[in-house]
């Protein structure tokens, strides 16, 4: 099934965020508030672009400032984040980067209904610590990508224990010369709808369905995907709470033919590529389970969150890929200001589509760290990072050690009525 590509959605998400802007400001009083940060912190990395290949060790320092800003009244409110990010590397000027992010949220809510758009727009790179992205360890040069994102939802309260979601998301994503090391520009969206039974005040019960495209136009690649899942959510205990989602998905790919095909052949004159045909259309279908279940403990001082996945993420490699994920955290407070933290992220990406290049991958890490209060607006972190990849093509593991100190202040909200 072939699906359509539109153009960049960056005028569609300016236009999205405009009208969510302009939400009704009746309902009573605003409160209007905004609560700005930053951060700066120093870092050492002794292998920053995960490779085998010779490297240095680099010496980073990053400030990043940040905004969030809203308003809120009875039934209506609006939330925007902006934040921008200057890295710069000692002797690796080819890793100075500016990144920015933009985000913007907005609700409105009657007795029974609830209606929610979300746009953000991001420039960043492929080297970012973002964690959930499947483009992580797919290559070893810093590469931009600029994405946008759109998401509207509806929600409807159908009787006083059953809520009905229809929601929508749509991002468009593309990388800076990313084709000369094998990224490719993509469209994805994705539709759900949730139906939700609370049984109790310490139970409820789902059934998601879902269908997603993605669509890759440079090299003619489409897949659509149906998923179907239930799951539960249960408060066991005021310190215990978990939940857990399963199901299965049904993925068709398409890739287009077309494309020549050339062959070397031998002369007098040397070797010449000759077109000797053009490419067939390559088709797949695949099935697999999903699932994402979570466990939130609290202990006498401890906090610990475990979460694990199963989700098939679009990727700039070309294709989709089926990601395994384990996310651990755990917090532990010493004193009222002095706080001890510790995580641990592991990830499997398998690439689905045969015809893609292959991109399978293991990458995990562990990081423990402190964390300070020094006041109520100055806060100091350090941390030790230990990362690991191992891609599918290379003979041995990739890793990193890297160490970094953060400082970062916090002024106090501000906010206004009327």
């Amino acid at each position: 099934m072939l699906v359509r590509y539109y153009p960049r959605a960056g005028a569609f998400v300016t236009a999205c965020m405009t009208v969510a802007m302009c939400v009704p400001l009746s309902g009573g009083a605003a409160e209007w508030s905004a609560e700005p940060s930053v951060r700066l912190r120093r870092e050492y990395n002794d292998n920053i672009n995960l490779t085998l290949q010779p490297h240095n060790s680099v010496n980073g320092s990053i400030i990043t400032p940040k905004l969030d800003f809203g308003a809120r009244a009875e039934i209506w409110q609006i939330n925007a984040t902006a934040e921008l990010s200057r890295r710069r590397y000692s002797g690796e000027s080819d890793l100075d980067r500016d990144d920015n992010t933009f985000r913007l949220a907005s609700q409105y809510a009657t007795e029974r209904d609830t209606w929610r758009l979300e746009g953000n727009r991001t420039l960043d790179s492929v080297l970012s610590d973002e964690l959930t992205s499947a483009d992580i360890g797919v290559v070893q040069v810093q590469k931009r990508r600029e994405s946008h994102g759109i998401s509207p939802s509806w929600t409807r309260t159908l009787t006083e224990t059953m809520q009905l979601q229809l929601a929508y998301q749509l991002n468009d994503v593309s990388y800076a010369n990313g084709q000369s090391v094998g990224l490719y520009d993509y469209r994805y969206s994705y539709t759900t709808a949730r139906l939700t039974n609370y049984l109790s005040e310490q139970t409820q019960v789902f059934v998601t369905g879902g269908y997603s495209a993605f669509h890759v136009p440079a090299t003619g690649f489409d897949s659509v995907g149906r998923i179907f899942q239930i799951g539960i959510a249960r408060n066991f205990s005021e310190t215990l709470q978990g939940s857990v989602l399963a199901g299965a998905r049904r993925t068709e790919s398409l890739t287009q033919g077309g494309q020549p095909i050339y062959t070397r052949i031998s002369t007098i004159f040397g070797d010449l590529l000759v077109q000797t045909g053009v490419t067939t259309d390559v088709r797949s279908e695949e099935t697999s389970a999903t699932f994402n279940g979570s466990l939130d403990k609290k202990f006498e001082k401890s906090r610990m969150n475990l979460t694990l996945s199963r989700s098939l993420d679009p990727s700039g490699s070309g294709g989709q890929v089926e990601q395994d994920s384990l996310d651990f955290r755990l917090n532990h407070p010493l004193t009222s200001r002095f706080e001890l933290l510790f995580s641990a992220y592991a990830l499997k990406s398998r690439t689905l589509e045969s015809n893609i290049s292959s991109n399978d991958r293991r990458y995990y890490y562990v990081e423990p760290g402190a964390y300070w209060h020094l006041s109520q607006e100055w806060k100091l972190s350090v941390g030790y990072r230990y990362t690991n990849l191992r891609r599918e093509y290379e003979p041995k593991d990739a890793t990193s050690n890297s160490v970094y100190l953060t400082l970062a202040y916090y002024p106090l909200k501000m906010s206004i009525s009327r």
